[in-house]
């Protein structure tokens, strides 16, 4: 199980991003799977490939000319 304080930080680091809720989410998810089964390095790529597929790579490249 992953902390509530944890929780709260990717949810909070991700509002910060400008990314959308899912990305929180899925990353959450992605942490709990992976500290409580027994995934294959294949699954926890898999899984993170979600997350990855959430994030908004434009938003984050024009934030960071800024």
């Amino acid at each position: 199980m992953v902390d509530e304080e944890i929780k709260k930080a990717i949810r909070e680091s991700v509002s910060e991003a400008s990314q959308p809720e899912t990305v929180a989410s899925r990353l959450i998810k992605w942490l709990e799977a992976i500290s409580e089964q027994n995934l294959s390095e294949t699954d926890k790529s898999e899984r993170l490939e979600l997350v990855y597929d959430a994030i908004k790579i434009e938003q984050l490249e024009m934030n960071n000319e800024d």
